[in-house]
């Protein structure tokens, strides 16, 4: 624990210093605004949970060009429980608008209600060479776990559409399926969660962990999924919703190269 607090101070002074060389560079005119940093405390989660990604290249080129932010939404969910209710990706689309701001940001979505990953991966490339999104965000896993598809399977479902997905120059950020204590107690979730850990290291892709997530938030009393009234269950989706949206987005920007942000084709320096 002594070499613990010792290496803490050593990176603590050297980020001051890091910082400080930073304020008084004669270049720092021209540095890129900063990034807000807002998560209502509600949802907020410690880092063991949800770690920073290492980055979004093709993403952070896009708008180092000045072109917009583009984010196309993979799922296998079906509608919301009733018209009307804002889902996270409508609220990704508001908070990214928040972190990024005098910047265009768009959302679209692409819904294959109960489909496995490896009957993802067709539809997903076909959307990607169309739209030609900076960025596709990839849940799956869900209907995998239900119907115990084989982890070969999932995995080789998984490094396909990733390829496909970043052949067509957009990165990637694959997050898997809802947590709730009855559902975990039916299904299986977790080989599929480890495996999508795993190949998301291994692949230099980040990984949302949205199980893990929703877990510490149910075993921190923040959320519960047991309400059986139509209005417990809408506070819940807007909940996990809202909260959803708000990490996802500061997840992205915290992956997006500061210089790139206010960066425009063509402006003088």
């Amino acid at each position: 624990m002594a070499l613990g607090r010792v290496l803490g101070r050593v990176l603590t002074v050297t980020a001051i210093l890091l910082a400080t060389a930073l304020f008084a560079s004669p270049g720092r005119a021209n540095a890129a605004p900063s990034i807000a940093a807002s998560v209502d405390p509600a949802c907020a989660v410690p880092e063991s949970v949800l770690a920073p990604g290492s980055g979004l290249p093709r993403v952070s080129a896009q708008l180092a060009a000045g072109r917009p932010l583009s984010v196309l939404v993979v799922h296998s969910a079906k509608s919301p429980p009733k018209p009307g209710a804002v889902g996270y990706p409508a609220r990704l689309e508001g908070e990214l608008k928040l972190r990024l701001p005098g910047r265009e940001v768009s959302t679209a979505v692409l819904s294959l209600p109960g489909e496995a990953a490896p009957a993802m991966v067709a539809p997903l490339t076909r959307a990607v060479e169309e739209q030609r999104p900076a960025l596709v965000v990839w849940q799956t896993g869900t209907v995998d776990a239900m119907r115990s598809v084989d982890l070969e399977s999932f995995g080789t479902a998984l490094q396909s559409g990733i390829a496909e997905v970043q052949r067509r120059g957009a990165d990637i950020v694959i997050m898997d399926m809802q947590y709730s204590m009855h559902t975990a107690q039916l299904i299986d979730f977790a080989p599929y969660v480890s495996y999508m850990s795993w190949l998301a290291q291994s692949s230099d892709v980040f990984h949302f962990p949205r199980y893990d997530i929703m877990r510490h938030w149910v075993e921190d009393g923040r959320v519960d999924f047991a309400g059986e009234s139509d209005e417990a269950k809408q506070r819940a989706y807007e909940f996990v919703h809202q909260c959803i949206g708000q990490l996802l987005a500061q997840s992205v920007t915290t992956m997006i190269d500061p210089l790139s942000i206010g960066r425009r084709t063509g402006a003088s320096n």
